[in-house]
């Protein structure tokens, strides 16, 4: 990774304009044709520009939302998540039908990247969050936090323990039959919405990719997701979250996905390794990945891990497709560490197309 002071930090290369001779005659301008998509996926905003294309897909993509929305919306008590949750007889197996082969995709992918972040991903931690909201109402110090552990953990708790596994049945001829869910401990809760909902945008982007659009971005919060040729480029500029002003700083996504988490966002994170809410020396996470899963993920868990592990990680994952730009104190000074993958797509304001 690349290290700098935050100021002044001279990231980014120039944009190179190319200029190909043309008519001398200008051609008519054409109108782009173009649709605009927004609603609410796990109870947060989303919207979706798409150019080129004028082709009503609102039936596909909300038929694509609604499978996560009934598989993964914590908020809904009939969801398979909720119920999941509320199963409290540790002797049985909670039983259900996946026919789309969702959630336990899902689920699996969820245990990869578990394993790749070094444990610091973990959806298991709703009750250590609650706990120490708690705690801090009260003006207490801390929760038992020795007594939580024990049903805190995706693969295995503090103590070595198993304390949930998925099996997909299936019959004699190996077609899918049903789910069961087990949990060693009734109060283990799992909670997959920023995996489920990073996941769902990326089956749309696929899907409109599938489509063949000319190009399209969606956008979830922060979160971008963007496809396509260069038709608006614009859409293709991506604000990095460092200011809300004309202070902060721009990439240039062509193809993949940016997600950020900020100091603030740090505020509600808990260090799964040993229970406490994080703190460390990190100001801001930014990732550039292949897709939102990853950049959601990795930018919570290197904001979590701090610098050290993070670099610890490319060590570790050279070949690593994870690009990343990260803002951490020092000495009282504000610093800077990037890939040199997120090098290249970072702009500087004289670069930047007017708007």
């Amino acid at each position: 990774m690349n290290s700098s002071r935050i100021t002044p930090y001279v990231l980014l290369l120039a944009l190179v304009v190319l200029v190909f001779a043309a008519c001398s005659e200008k051609p008519k301008e054409v109108p782009l044709t173009g649709r605009y998509y927004a609603g609410i996926l796990l109870g947060k905003p989303y919207s979706i520009d798409v150019v080129g294309d004028s082709t009503d897909y609102r039936a596909s993509l909300d038929s694509i939302l609604a499978i996560y929305e009934s598989l993964f919306n914590a908020q809904d008590p009939n969801s398979i998540i909720s119920k999941i949750n509320a199963h409290a007889d540790a002797k049985s197996v909670f039983t259900f039908e996946d026919s789309t082969r969702v959630f336990g995709l899902l689920y699996d992918g969820i245990r990869d990247l578990h394993r790749y972040t070094m444990q610091y991903y973990d959806p298991t931690t709703a009750p250590l969050k609650r706990a120490w909201l708690l705690t801090k109402s009260r003006g207490e110090l801390e929760p038992n936090i020795d007594s939580l552990y024990e049903f805190i953990g995706f693969e295995r708790s503090a103590k070595g323990d198993v304390l949930i596994d998925l099996n997909e049945l299936t019959t004699d001829g190996y077609r899918y039959e049903k789910s069961e869910i087990r949990k060693t401990d009734p109060r283990v809760e799992l909670d997959f919405s920023t995996v489920a909902a990073a996941t769902a945008l990326d089956a749309i982007g696929a899907f409109l990719t599938e489509m063949g659009v000319g190009q399209f971005r969606i956008s979830f919060g922060r979160s971008v997701i963007s496809g396509g040729s260069s038709m608006v480029d614009t859409l293709q500029i991506v604000p990095m979250g460092i200011g809300y002003d004309t202070a902060d700083q721009y990439i240039r996504l062509t193809a993949g996905a940016y997600a950020v988490r900020t100091a603030h966002d740090k505020l509600g994170m808990i260090d799964p390794t040993y229970g406490y809410p994080v703190s460390n020396e990190m100001v801001l996470v930014a990732i550039a990945a292949p897709s939102l899963v990853e950049a959601e993920v990795f930018s919570e868990a290197f904001m979590i891990m701090g610098l050290d592990r993070a670099s610890d990680y490319y060590t570790k994952n050279e070949d690593s497709k994870i690009q990343s730009f990260m803002l951490y104190e020092k000495d009282e000074q504000l610093q800077s560490a990037s890939t040199e993958g997120f090098d290249r797509i970072m702009l500087q304001n004289d670069s930047l197309p007017q708007r």
